[in-house]
């Protein structure tokens, strides 16, 4: 099934007024809590599709003009929304519910290796898929894809690096070797992996694309240039429920029903029922707002900015607005505990800060100083979870709530800050440590974010509070990832992180010598700046996914679950990052729309919606 889901200082007074105004006009927010993920997932367990009419429109948007339709080739937001789903398929989907694997081209998922050592993976595949032009799909184009395409060095693919495993040669020497696809049948294709890995599903979960038209562009050298934006969109060949119809810069791009798609409703009538889908194109969020309140738009997902508005309007202008909880990522600040110099001689930040960022008692006592409830009502009009970990519970498989928390308490947070020896020496109301330097840094932000803008006054006064004083500085994007992620010139930073349903594959912002751990990064090799939870965390990562069963040939996932628990708790209690929120996930969808089953992780199932 497919399912959608995209895949300056502020004056302090701000926040007070705009709170009190909030008040005064009414709690706008829903009358009832919303329903939690659990019971989300039991009422889609439990959803009855019904047996829909053939006919009408979806009208969807993308936020660009098109780059590319060569989806082997994107890196485009706008070729994934309109191509990845409707368009092309995988060997895999998932379970709307459980997020769980299903088949989708493939007739099953394959629980068990056939080779002792599990690096052995049979395929089988379905026998009544056709491409849009009619041509049947085979493991030829399975192996195609992978070979010619994905492995192929002439053919910009990006996802190349995550066909290769590290593994050891016959010196002892790391080196990558690539999972290869090779056929066994015309309906079976072996997958031989260089090591075990769990998640061997998704590594070979790739789209797929038909070796009859795009062989001869490899060929040719070609490829790169095939299917660009002014190809006619019917030559673009799927084998998805949707084939490309129509194409205008600017305006538009749209998808017709493919009346031979092989899924069939309990009736047996081929699906899907929705004759097109209009992809609109328009930039802004606030004409994406507006389309949608005039009726030109059938769902669009709610800004912080807009949760009030929409709720209001829903009965007036026939919609619902659908609550799916959080969001998949996380927002975070991180303190710069870089205790280095550069190669001029210069600190990465100033010793005496860096002496405070690495002392828990002052990341504790900021932690107890954020009000994380009064920034989910001001900046989120109360759409937003706390979080206390580097995980939120989208996905419960691997999230624990039994974490070290740190509820909003200035005294806690004046007593940490006393026991460092950080007080008010000269009664100007801001601490100072004992070489009389005051307590103070700089909070870098990205700027064009409103809700950041409400949220730097509620953490400034509170900062000011317990004797700190927060500077806020906004930049632009570009600057913020140079200061992160080059110069390291920064104090504290307000980032995001954007997680999956499998946690532990993220491992690169955790190792000691990765130059995206934000809060040290590049450590040396056997330093003893990195302390024993800083050198566990990317064990963790290095001993997920390898639980092997020898006898039953398969992978175990209860070790994983495990280390996701500890990883968390590690965070949760030395504080590499403050956990901050995690927005709500909240669309807004006509009623037209019928037989709409809404999950936390999807809002419809594109085959089976219908309209009047």
């Amino acid at each position: 099934m497919r399912h959608l889901i995209r895949p300056g200082v502020v004056i302090a007074g701000f926040a007070l007024f705009f709170w009190v105004f909030r008040l005064s006009q009414g709690d706008v927010r829903p009358d009832r809590a919303p329903a939690s993920i659990q019971e989300m997932q039991e009422a889609a367990k439990n959803f009855k599709f019904e047996i829909g009419k053939y006919g009408g429109v979806l009208n969807d948007w993308i936020d660009e003009d098109m780059k590319t339709f060569n989806l082997a080739i994107s890196n485009d937001q706008q070729t994934t929304s309109v191509f990845a789903t409707q368009i092309f398929e995988t060997l895999f989907s998932s379970d709307a519910v459980t997020l769980e694997p299903e088949p989708q081209l493939a007739l099953e998922v394959p629980a068990e290796s056939e080779d002792p050592e599990g690096l052995f993976f049979h395929v089988k595949l379905r026998r009544d898929v056709s491409w849009h032009d009619g041509a049947p799909f085979t493991a030829d184009d399975v192996v195609f894809t992978w070979n010619e395409i994905f492995l192929n060095e002439n053919v910009p693919y990006a996802g190349r690096a995550s066909l290769f495993m590290p593994v050891k040669d016959e010196t002892g020497k790391m080196v990558n070797r690539p999972i290869r696809c090779e056929k066994v049948d015309d309906y079976t294709v072996r997958y031989i992996f260089p090591r075990r890995h769990a998640l061997f599903v998704n590594m070979v979960n790739t789209r797929v694309f038909p070796k009859h038209v795009l062989k001869p562009r490899i060929d040719d050298g070609s490829f790169a240039s095939t299917w660009n934006v002014g190809t006619p969109p019917g030559q673009v060949v799927g084998t998805g429920p949707f084939m490309p119809s129509e194409y205008v810069p600017g305006e538009r791009f749209i998808l017709k029903r493919n009346p031979n798609y092989y899924m069939k409703d309990e009736a047996g009538n081929r699906l899907p029922y929705l004759d097109r889908i209009v992809f609109n194109i328009i930039r802004s969020p606030e004409k994406q707002k507006e389309r949608f309140l005039l009726g030109e738009l059938d769902y669009f997902e709610v800004n912080p900015l807009s949760f009030g508005e929409i709720w209001r309007k829903r009965h007036e202008k026939g919609y619902d607005v659908i609550r799916m909880g959080p969001k998949a990522g996380w927002g975070y600040i991180a303190f710069n505990q870089n205790p280095r110099k550069r190669p001029d001689g210069r600190p990465y930040v100033k010793p005496w800060k860096s002496k405070w960022f690495r002392d828990i008692r002052f990341r504790r006592a900021f932690a107890h100083a954020v009000d994380k409830e009064s920034i989910i009502q001001v900046s989120y009009d109360g759409f937003a979870t706390a979080i206390w970990s580097p995980y939120t519970p989208r996905y419960p498989k691997y999230y624990t709530d039994k974490v070290t928390k740190y509820p909003y308490d200035l005294d806690v947070s004046r007593r940490l800050l006393d026991e460092m020896g950080l007080v008010d020496r000269n009664g100007d109301g801001i601490r100072e440590d004992e070489e009389g330097h005051p307590v103070e840094f700089i909070f870098t932000l990205t700027t064009g974010q409103p809700e950041y803008e409400r949220m730097v006054p509620i953490m400034q006064q509170d900062m000011s509070r317990i004797g700190i004083r927060m500077i806020a500085e906004f930049v632009q994007f570009n600057l913020l990832l140079n200061k992160i992620s080059a110069d390291w010139d920064f104090e504290a930073v307000l980032l995001g992180y954007g997680t999956s349903t499998e946690p532990l594959l993220g491992k690169t912002i955790w190792g000691p010598t990765d130059a995206r751990r934000i809060w040290n990064p590049k450590s040396p090799p056997g330093s003893d700046e990195n302390r024993p939870w800083e050198l566990r965390l990317p064990q963790i990562f290095d001993e997920a996914y390898t639980d092997w069963d020898e006898k039953e040939h398969r992978f175990r996932s209860e070790k994983d679950i495990e280390l996701a628990h500890e990883w968390q708790r590690l965070c949760s209690e030395n504080l590499p990052h403050i956990y901050m929120t995690v927005r709500d996930q909240v669309y807004a969808v006509s009623r037209r729309l019928k037989n709409r089953r809404s999950t936390p992780n999807s809002v419809y199932d594109i085959e089976r919606i219908y309209t009047d």
